[in-house]
C-alpha cells in the first residue's frame, strides 16, 4: 500500500494541459475557456488580466505557443484561444481595474526601466500598495512596446491599468550606480542590450541576482516581450518574498506537461468562422466549446466509483489512509469504509491511467486490511461468502464420464451460470463431449467473492480446493465459461492452463442454429473480458454464424466496462450497483449478446433486453431469446441444486440417485409480494422456511392473539431473521419477514 502513495507522484492530474504549458503567463486556460463558455465575459476578462497584467497588449503581441500546442492543431483546427481573449476584452463589461482600499506598506522598491517587463513589476506592487519608483532613461514609458505597437494602441492600456495605482515615474533620469538608489529591493528591466549594472542571474530563484535584494529580468536576460512581461509579474513575487522573509529563492517558472493527450480519444469539430475583427459574444461561446479543457482524468471519466465520489487517486488515498489508519482516538472514524467496499475492481481505471495507477488493486488491498482488523462491516459481503460455500461444498459436483485418469480437457463453467440458466451449462458440456469424450467438469465457485470480501484465508481455501481437483485430474487444460473464473485462477494459480469455452467452440466450427438470423445485437464485453481479447473475437465470430449483425458498443474491447455486479457491491452500496448497471444498459438502444451470466442478469433484472450467447448457440426450448426472466437469489441456489442432480444423474447415475430433495415439514405459503422483499432482502426461501421450522421445533415464538399469527426469530449465519406466520390445517403461511445485524444472544437459535 505505501508503493501506492509513492506510485502517485507519477498521477498528472494536476499537470496543465499543453496549451498552458507552453504560456508564459502559465495561464489556466480551462478556467478562462470555461467562463467564456457560460457567457461570462467579465469574468474571463478580470482573470485574464490577473494572468497577463496587460491583457489589451498581450492579445495584440502574443505569437500563439498556445495554438501549436493544442492537441487539434494536427487537425488544422487548434482553439484560436487569442480570439477569445480578444473577445473577452471586448465584450467584458467593464475593463477598468479594480481598486481596493488597502493600507500602504512600508516598503521602497526601485524599477529601473519603463519598458514591457518593468512596468509588469511596477503594477504588480503597487497594486498591493508598496511604495513603487521607476527610473527610465527616456522621456516616456513603453520600451521595446514603441517598435511593436502603435503608441495609441498599447499606451491607453498602460494608462488603463495604472489608473488607480500610485507610482512615482521619473522619466529621463539614467541610473549609473545602483548603491546610490535608497530602496528596499532592486529590479533591474533595461531591456535588450541594456545595463545590467554588472548583476547575474544566481540560477536559484526567479530573476534573483547574486546580490540579495536585486533582481533583473526581461529582454535584457534575452526573454521575448512576451516572457518579458512573465518575468516582470515573476519579479514582483519574487521581490515580495523578499522583504517578507528575506530569501531570494521564489521557485523558478515552470510550466511544464507530463500530459500529452491523445487527440483520437478527443471529440473534434471544425474552428468557428470569425465574420468581424472580434468574435461576436455567440461566435466567442461556441469556439469556446470546441475545446476539451484537457485534463488528465480518464479515470474519473471512465470509472464508475471515483466518478460518482468525484475523486481522482490522489484524494481516494488520501480518504483510503485515514480510513484504514484511523486518527480519532476511538477508531471509529472511517469515512471511507463504504467507499472501499464499493470499487467494482473490474480494472478499467489501471486500462485508462497513462502511467497505469492500479486504484482498484489499493483499495482491495485496504478492503483485505480492514478485515483483518475486523473494521469492514461483515454484512457487505457475508451473504455472498454464504454462498460461495454452497457453491463449493452442496452445490459443487466433478464428473469424468470417461472415467479416464487424464481427461485432456476440464470445464469449469463457474457458479454463476448455473445459478442463472443450468440447462447452457449441461449443453455447453454435452457439445464438448461430442467433439472431446474424455473431457471432465468440475461444478464449483472460483473464490472471487472471497477475495472481494477481504478473506484471504477463505479464498486461499477456495483456491487450494481448485487445484487439488485439476491434479487429480492429471492437469488438463481448462475450459472457463466465465471469464471471471478465467482472470482470478490465472492470477493466483498460474500454472493452470487455460482457454475460454467460446474460443474453444468457435475454433471447433460446431454447427449453430441460426438464432440470430435478420436480428441486430451489441456484444457487450464483460470486465475481466479485456485481458481475453482471443475470447471477444471468438465471441463475435459466434453471434456472426448464429447470424447476428453486431454493432458496436462506445467502450468494448480493452475499454470494456463493469455491468455493475463486479465485486458484489450491490449490499454495501445498491444505489451505486444499480446506477452503474443502468449507465451500461443506456450506452446502446439495441438489445445486448452477453456471455457472462452475471451481465445477463443484472440487465434482465433492470428491463434491458439481453440474452447469453450460449442460449443462442443451444437455443433449446419454445420463447423468445430474450425474454428469459433473471432469476431470484432462491431460484439461483435451486438451480445449481438442479444442475448438480443432473450432472450426477446423467454422468454418474449412482451418485445421482442418492442426491436428497429439500423438504419441510409443512408447505410455506409465500405470497409474490413477499417473495420480492425477500430478493431485495437476500433472504432466500429455504432460511426463511428454516427459521419457521426452527420456531415450531422449539416453541419460541409468540402469538398474536387478535390475528393468530406467531412472530419468531432464529440467526442465519450472522443475520436474525424475523417471520410473522400462521398455521393453516395442512400447510403454515408466512405473513411478514425480516431481518437485521443485531444478533440476539440470550437463547439465541441458529438455523
Amino acid at each position: 500500500m505505501a508503493s501506492f502513495k509513492e506510485e502517485l507522484n507519477a498521477c498528472m492530474q494536476n499537470d496543465p494541459p499543453p496549451c498552458a504549458s507552453v504560456c508564459p503567463f502559465g495561464l489556466d486556460v480551462r478556467t478562462f475557456i470555461g467562463h467564456i463558455k457560460r457567457g461570462a465575459f467579465g469574468a474571463a476578462y478580470r482573470f485574464y488580466r490577473d494572468a497577463v497584467a496587460f491583457p489589451g497588449i498581450v492579445s495584440r503581441l502574443c505569437d500563439q505557443p498556445c495554438a501549436r500546442a493544442c492537441v487539434f492543431s494536427a487537425k488544422g483546427g487548434a482553439i484560436a484561444l487569442r480570439d477569445l481573449e480578444a473577445a473577452a476584452i471586448a465584450h467584458a463589461p467593464s475593463t477598468r481595474p479594480n481598486s481596493y482600499n488597502l493600507p500602504r506598506r512600508p516598503a521602497r522598491i526601485a524599477v529601473i526601466g519603463a519598458g514591457p517587463s518593468g512596468l509588469a513589476c511596477a503594477l504588480r506592487l503597487a497594486s498591493k500598495k508598496y511604495e513603487v519608483v521607476i527610473f527610465e532613461k527616456e522621456e516616456r514609458m513603453g520600451g521595446s512596446l514603441r517598435r511593436l505597437l502603435p503608441e495609441e494602441v498599447f499606451l491607453p492600456e498602460l494608462e488603463r491599468q495604472f489608473m488607480y495605482e500610485k507610482v512615482d515615474f521619473r522619466f529621463s533620469t539614467p541610473v549609473d550606480d545602483l548603491s546610490r538608489l535608497e530602496a528596499d529591493a532592486v529590479y533591474v528591466a533595461t531591456g535588450e542590450g541594456g545595463a545590467s549594472f554588472g548583476l547575474e542571474l544566481s540560477g536559484e530563484g526567479a530573476c534573483a541576482s547574486l546580490r540579495a535584494g536585486f533582481f533583473l529580468g526581461g529582454e535584457l536576460t534575452g526573454r521575448s516581450v512576451m516572457e518579458a512581461i512573465a518575468d516582470g509579474l515573476l519579479a514582483a513575487k519574487a521581490i515580495e518574498r523578499y522583504l517578507k522573509i528575506g530569501a531570494m529563492n521564489e521557485p523558478l517558472r515552470d510550466y511544464s506537461t507530463r500530459f500529452h493527450p491523445d487527440p483520437a480519444l478527443l471529440p473534434y469539430t471544425p474552428p468557428i468562422h470569425r465574420g468581424e475583427e472580434v468574435f461576436t459574444e455567440e461566435e466567442a461561446v461556441a469556439e469556446a466549446g470546441r475545446c476539451q479543457q484537457c485534463q488528465c482524468d480518464a479515470c474519473v471519466k471512465y470509472c464508475d466509483l471515483m466518478r460518482s465520489y468525484r475523486k481522482y487517486p490522489k484524494r481516494v488515498e488520501e480518504e483510503v489512509q485515514t480510513t484504514i489508519e484511523p486518527v480519532s482516538l476511538s477508531r471509529k472514524a472511517r469515512l471511507g469504509t463504504r467507499m472501499i467496499a464499493t470499487c467494482n475492481h473490474c480494472g478499467l481505471c489501471k486500462q485508462v491511467c497513462p502511467v497505469s495507477l492500479d486504484t482498484g488493486t489499493y483499495l482491495l488491498d485496504s478492503h483485505r486490511r480492514m478485515v483483518e482488523e475486523k473494521a469492514m462491516p461483515w454484512a457487505y459481503h457475508e451473504f455472498w461468502l454464504r454462498d460461495m460455500d454452497f457453491s463449493c461444498k452442496e452445490a459443487s459436483a466433478v464428473v469424468n464420464p470417461s472415467g479416464s485418469g487424464m481427461p485432456r480437457y476440464l470445464f469449469f463453467p463457474g457458479c454463476r451460470l448455473g445459478g442463472s440458466d443450468p440447462r447452457l451449462v449441461l449443453d455447453s458440456f454435452g457439445a464438448i463431449l461430442e467433439r472431446e469424450p474424455s473431457a471432465a467438469l468440475y461444478q464449483a465457485c472460483c473464490g472471487a467473492p472471497a477475495e472481494w470480501a477481504g478473506e484471504e484465508a477463505l479464498h486461499n481455501e477456495v483456491t487450494e480446493r481448485f487445484l487439488a481437483v485439476w491434479e487429480s485430474l492429471g492437469r488438463p487444460k481448462v475450459v472457463f465459461a466465465c471469464l471471471n473464473c478465467r482472470k482470478q485462477l490465472r492470477r493466483h494459480l498460474p500454472q493452470v492452463e487455460g482457454m475460454s469455452l467460446y474460443e474453444l467452440l468457435d475454433s471447433w466450427n460446431i454447427p449453430i442454429a441460426a438464432a440470430g438470423a435478420g436480428q441486430t445485437a451489441a456484444v457487450f464485453d464483460p470486465c475481466p473480458s479485456r485481458d481475453f481479447p482471443e475470447a471477444q473475437r471468438a465471441v463475435r465470430s459466434l453471434a456472426q454464424k448464429a447470424g447476428f449483425r453486431v454493432e458496436p458498443l462506445p467502450l468494448e474491447g480493452k475499454y470494456a466496462q463493469c455491468c455493475g455486479w463486479g465485486g458484489q457491491v450491490e449490499i454495501a452500496n445498491p444505489k451505486y450497483a444499480e446506477g452503474v448497471t443502468r449507465n451500461r444498459m443506456e450506452a446502446s438502444p439495441l438489445p445486448y449478446l452477453v456471455y457472462c451470466a452475471n451481465c445477463r442478469d443484472v440487465f434482465a433484472r433492470q428491463g434491458k433486453e439481453a440474452a447469453h450467447l450460449l442460449r443462442a448457440l443451444f437455443p433449446g426450448g419454445a420463447g423468445s431469446l430474450w425474454d428469459v426472466p433473471a432469476p431470484t437469489a432462491t431460484q439461483g441456489r435451486e438451480n445449481r441444486r438442479w444442475l448438480k442432480r443432473q450432472l450426477l444423474l446423467r454422468y454418474c447415475p449412482e451418485e445421482g440417485d442418492k442426491m436428497e430433495t429439500a423438504h419441510t415439514a409443512a408447505p410455506l405459503l409465500i405470497t409474490p409480494e413477499l417473495l420480492e422483499k425477500m430478493d431485495r432482502g437476500y433472504l432466500l426461501r429455504e432460511d426463511v422456511e428454516a427459521v419457521v421450522e426452527t420456531c415450531e421445533r422449539t416453541g419460541r415464538s409468540l402469538t398474536n392473539p387478535e390475528t393468530g399469527t406467531r412472530v419468531g426469530h432464529a440467526q442465519v449465519g450472522r443475520m436474525t431473521v424475523w417471520v410473522e406466520y400462521r398455521n393453516l390445517e395442512n400447510c403454515r403461511e408466512l405473513v411478514n419477514v425480516y431481518a437485521h445485524r443485531m444478533q440476539i444472544l440470550e437463547g439465541k437459535e441458529h438455523v
